[in-house]
């Protein structure tokens, strides 16, 4: 649900454009359609939903203007949008925001000091453009994450990559052409996946290539498993909560099958004979 606007600082106005959200610099993108903007934030349309007070990355692009900057996301409404209030703008950048909002509103030039209501400066370095990655975020079971392969010039690893992208433009496609939320979120899922996968592919061809142990990067499969089954989990469980799934549904039986045999295995590596956690 969005903030009434009478709590609001700022007055909201109509906007059209473009977002990549990313909870840090090298992570995978979100990307969105901007439906509203003021000083202190925006609305995010995108099925790619994140927890309410998660940090992000951010940048808008609206015509030729491009701010980027920090925020931290105040409201989260299921794979529909997010509404994100602005942390840190470097200087250059808030002076953007402040053009475009005043624009919208119908002044001009920027607004007199008095009116405005500036958002701090990020005190790091201002982020470097958001391009789309070519690594993942690392995951809970790398004790150390790898860094992504140079450019290389292996046929099979430069093929890879290319189908990645082509598979990246895609999904930005199906976001702007506005497909059913629903689809495009198993979408989603599906391309982080097989994404998480051919980073790992790529990083295994260029080791086998250069002499090194390509065997090191199959934990992160494993690693990409748990994640994977997490995130289906909960997509579940808001299903159940929401009715889409009930005893009728096809394969939910053989699911709880699985599910009890996975819960006492999982039990029996973690849980020790008193109940207590490992």
């Amino acid at each position: 649900m969005e903030i009434p606007q009478s709590r609001r600082k700022n007055t909201r106005y109509h906007c059209i454009g473009g977002v990549e959200l990313r909870r840090q610099e090298g992570s995978p993108a979100i990307f969105g359609n901007l439906t509203d903007i003021s000083l202190e934030g925006c609305y995010v349309e995108t099925v790619s939903t994140l927890p309410s007070e998660s940090e992000v990355v951010f940048m808008l692009k609206v015509s030729e203007t491009v701010i980027r900057g920090r925020a931290v996301i105040k409201v989260s409404n299921h794979a529909v949008g997010m509404g994100l209030e602005f942390m840190h703008l470097a200087t250059e950048d808030q002076q953007k925001l402040d053009f475009l909002v005043g624009t919208l509103a119908g002044v001009q030039e920027m607004r007199p000091p008095e009116q405005r209501r500036v958002v701090a400066e990020d005190p790091i370095p201002a982020p470097r453009p958001l391009t789309t990655p070519t690594r993942p975020v690392p995951t809970a079971s790398m004790t150390s994450p790898t860094k992504p392969p140079a450019q290389s010039t292996s046929p099979l690893s430069q093929k890879i990559m290319r189908t990645i992208n082509e598979v990246n433009d895609l999904e930005q496609f199906l976001v702007k052409e506005r497909l059913d939320p629903r689809l495009i979120a198993q979408f989603h899922d599906a391309v982080g996946h097989l994404r998480q996968t051919a980073w790992t592919m790529q990083q295994w061809v260029e080791l086998n290539a250069t002499g090194g142990d390509p065997f090191e990067v199959l934990p992160q499969l494993e690693a990409e498993r748990m994640q994977m089954l997490t995130k289906l989990a909960h997509n579940v469980n808001a299903d159940i909560d929401a009715t889409s799934i009930n005893e009728f549904t096809l394969g939910v039986s053989e699911l709880y099958e699985t599910m009890e045999g996975l819960y006492r295995r999982l039990r029996k590596m973690l849980i020790v004979d008193d109940g207590s956690s490992l």
